[in-house]
């Protein structure tokens, strides 16, 4: 079995709301901030923080209801919600200019955030998202609101991940697998685990459909900072059409085509980790 490298798990209070970030370290390197996606935690971007952590001070949030975040009360689950705790965090943090990245969900946190405080956004990451909503989301949906509801064990979980998303699963050893499986589960005082995240986001979901998507074609015309769009050739979510019409909007993008993959690529692809390596070595 490999030793991981781990982060330090840390807490901050967002208007009365305990959220959850993974801190890897090298406090007084340059700052990046991730963002994950819908169903996702913190943890899924282990593999870029392990790969940078020695050049940038990495910042994995949880966003609200997911993963060790706190469950929103009244159930405010909007993406102008999602920025604020985004804005609220950063400014806890005292970061004042840091890169941004953010996977599906978290790329539209991310455009938002950076739309409307393009001074504080050294360069973006968007991996496999765009301003609007294609049919993937529906699938999502589908997905979310079909899948178990607990399992008798990990193995279960990671039996059932695998069958879901078997191409992401794929790219990771045995190790990253149950890490990652393990931070979207936890155990019951039953025994069974079930999801890290709060039913009543799911429920919205199921009801009325992904939440409306901020003004993001108007927010890439605002971002001046260099973009990097990954795109998933076969995805659900971000078609090529699109995917091109970001790169005439935005001032300073670059478009990386992931071959051979779906919604949405873990970023250790080839062609996402070279990509990647040269945007942020400029940072």
């Amino acid at each position: 079995m490999q030793t991981l490298v781990q982060p330090e798990s840390r807490y901050l209070t967002v208007k009365g709301l305990r959220l959850h970030y993974l801190d890897w370290g090298s406090a007084g390197a340059p700052p990046l901030v991730c963002v994950h996606g819908f169903t996702n935690t913190a943890q899924a971007f282990n593999g870029l923080a392990r790969r940078v952590h020695d050049r940038f001070h990495v910042i994995a949030t949880d966003v609200r209801g997911h993963g060790d975040s706190a469950w929103s009360p009244p159930g405010a689950y909007q993406y102008a919600d999602q920025v604020r705790d985004l804005e609220q965090i950063v400014d806890h943090l005292g970061l004042t200019r840091f890169t941004l990245v953010g996977t599906s969900m978290g790329g539209i946190i991310a455009m938002a955030y950076a739309g409307a405080h393009p001074e504080r956004v050294e360069r973006l990451v968007i991996n496999d998202i765009g301003p609007d909503q294609e049919p993937g989301s529906d699938r999502i949906t589908g997905d979310v609101s079909s899948r178990l509801s607990s399992f008798v064990d990990l193995d279960e979980a990671l039996a059932f991940a695998r069958r879901m998303q078997p191409k992401s699963m794929g790219q990771l050893s045995e190790d990253e697998q149950r890490e990652l499986v393990g931070s979207r589960v936890r155990q019951g005082a039953d025994g069974r685990w079930t999801w890290r995240m709060d039913p009543t986001y799911i429920e919205q979901r199921v009801e009325h459909g992904p939440p409306p998507r901020p003004a993001l074609w108007d927010a890439l015309t605002r971002i001046t900072c260099p973009t990097l769009v990954i795109w998933a050739m076969e995805s659900d979510i971000l078609s090529e059409h699109q995917a091109h019409r970001m790169m005439e909007t935005l001032r300073h993008g670059e478009l990386v085509a992931v071959r051979d993959m779906v919604h949405a690529p873990t970023l250790r692809e080839p062609a996402a980790v070279a990509a990647l390596d040269r945007f942020l070595g400029g940072a």
